[in-house]
């Protein structure tokens, strides 16, 4: 009298298949003394199979495969781009805005360029002197 809380699965094993080949040999000799039983060890086997897939549909129904997962346009790219890039420039802004406030840097007298900033050579002062320079003030004005 068959129980009714086991199922059976049967495997069929090809032993002129490579694969097929080692999961046997592993599965006739293996070692009880540290897993279990054969029966335990191919349901971890698969658990960890399953488990490491989770993402993927492997029952049959089991839902629609998600709509938005495609492929992602040169528009999609250019706007990821473009967002990237506004996040960067504002982020040095404060960052460059807040050294300057501080009086950390200084700006090297006779640079010039565009917006005050390619082409401008920035040092590190050791003194605190030119905390309320004109300059650096106007420059910081522009950059934002």
């Amino acid at each position: 009298m068959a129980k009714s809380n086991i199922c059976y699965h049967n495997v069929r094993l090809n032993l002129d298949n490579e694969q097929h080949c080692r999961v046997h040999k592993v599965l006739a000799e293996l070692n009880t003394e540290i897993h279990k039983s054969v029966n335990q060890f191919i349901v971890d086997a698969v658990d960890y199979y399953i488990r490491s897939l989770n993402d993927e549909s492997l029952v049959k129904g089991a839902g629609e495969p998600k709509k938005d997962a495609g492929y992602i346009t040169r528009e999609d790219l250019d706007g990821i781009r473009s967002e990237l890039k506004s996040e960067v420039k504002s982020e040095i802004i404060m960052l460059l805005g807040a050294a300057l406030g501080a009086g950390t840097v200084r700006v090297v007298e006779g640079a010039t360029g565009r917006g005050g900033m390619d082409s401008t050579a920035m040092k590190v002062a050791d003194d605190k002197e030119g905390t309320d320079d004109p300059t650096m003030m106007e420059l910081v004005d522009n950059w934002g």
